[in-house]
């Protein structure tokens, strides 16, 4: 058996470092998954509300006619939908700036689009810039991180 004093203490007192420094870090590794857990759930839910707004731009676009005429939103569903995009923009702080910055596009845009559906002044060209908008902004949440794996879309076959 090994007494004492033929223990190494500086090797005792690097160990000993290394263990405070890690259990320094676990909070800020823990906020930095809480962190991205936060901001893959904004992601979800900023996309699947844009998402929503698809096909009626779309009708717009396609001048009246839909593939979803159900999925259509009145003027008044549509404003609120875009409400309701613009209360998840104050969590956008968890989101990386390329994101924010498509996002605040898309918004500015989508409010101009509220105030304007459903009048004849809401131009086809206007309704497809602001479908490209969607588009770009969903593309770039995806580049970040939008779901944990792929996810098969029915709809599209």
């Amino acid at each position: 058996m090994r007494s004492l004093a033929s223990i190494n203490w500086q090797a005792v007192a690097a160990v000993a470092t290394l263990a405070a420094v890690l259990v320094a870090l676990l909070p800020i590794w823990r906020d930095a998954r809480r962190r991205s857990a936060q901001a893959r759930s904004l992601r979800f839910r900023l996309c699947s509300k844009l998402t929503v707004l698809r096909p009626s731009l779309g009708a717009i676009v396609q001048g009246g006619y839909s593939s979803y005429p159900a999925a259509v939103l009145s003027p008044d569903a549509f404003r609120e939908a875009v409400r309701s995009v613009n209360a998840m923009m104050h969590e956008s702080a968890v989101l990386q700036t390329d994101e924010q910055d498509q996002l605040g596009v898309v918004l500015a845009n989508l409010e101009m689009a509220a105030l304007l559906y459903g009048a004849k002044e809401f131009h086809p060209e206007s309704a497809k810039n602001v479908l490209d908008l969607i588009d770009r902004a969903v593309a770039i949440m995806g580049e970040h991180g939008l779901l944990h794996g792929k996810v098969e879309k029915p709809w599209d076959e």
